[in-house]
């Protein structure tokens, strides 16, 4: 399993009863505090084993009042629901949206496209993707990308990606039952050691959004999938 939470208060309260505990042990502590700290990380990691969310329906996505992004990690196939944290815009085009989930975590887009992870292993700290700020979501243009990640010992790497854009055309998109005109534009990027990278989007021709994609976020994570659920 990759994707572990970071259970820092947890293993800083374990820390400081290492710290203050007394008297005769069978065990040593600090095995017995190591044997907690895994077993917190197996059940903060083991998500896949909860049950999964029910089959969304039209009529219930009806229901629902305020917006919400339907996220699939694949490589453990796991499902969750976003609803939309905030959104502003600051000194670079395009607009900043962060989602997240009933446990915190979190998924930062700029105009549809991935900038940041949160509470997730291999954690995306930033990345520099191409919007412009005018009109339509989704990749502006071609060119480079630059992605940092927490890596070891609380420092970061960064990944550059040389990316070529491609206009796939015109896609009737089907949201559960309900169908949305957009555009399939594809980011095909390649990185200095040979790796390869591929980004979807379907941008909505009407309102501008991205209705769905699958974007890669980083080593740990792999690709994710999104779709505009409820608007």
């Amino acid at each position: 399993m990759k994707y572990l939470y970071r259970p820092f208060a947890g293993l800083m309260m374990l820390a400081l009863l290492a710290a203050c505990a007394q008297g005769p042990e069978d065990t040593p502590l600090e095995l017995e505090v190591g044997q907690v700290i895994r077993e917190q990380v197996r059940l903060r990691s083991n998500r896949k084993n909860k049950p999964q969310p029910p089959t969304l329906t039209r009529a219930l996505l009806d229901t629902i009042q305020e917006p919400h992004v339907e996220m699939v990690i694949e490589d453990v196939d796991l499902r969750d629901y976003l609803t939309l944290q905030l959104a502003r815009n600051d000194d670079q085009p395009g607009r900043i949206e962060i989602w997240h989930t009933v446990d915190n975590i979190t998924f930062g887009f700029r105009d549809g496209m991935l900038i940041s992870t949160r509470g997730l292993r291999g954690t995306l700290l930033s990345a520099q993707v191409p919007a412009d700020g005018q009109g339509a979501m989704g990749p502006a243009s071609g060119g480079q990308r630059f992605y940092e990640f927490s890596g070891d010992d609380n420092g970061s790497y960064q990944i550059w990606l040389a990316c070529d854009l491609q206009d796939l055309g015109a896609k009737a998109l089907d949201v559960v039952g309900k169908t949305y005109p957009t555009r399939h534009l594809r980011e095909v990027c390649q990185g200095q050691d040979g790796g390869r990278v591929i980004n979807d989007y379907w941008v909505d021709s009407l309102g501008g959004r991205v209705r769905q994609s699958r974007q890669w976020a980083g080593p740990d994570i792999g690709y994710i999938r999104t779709r505009q659920v409820v608007d």
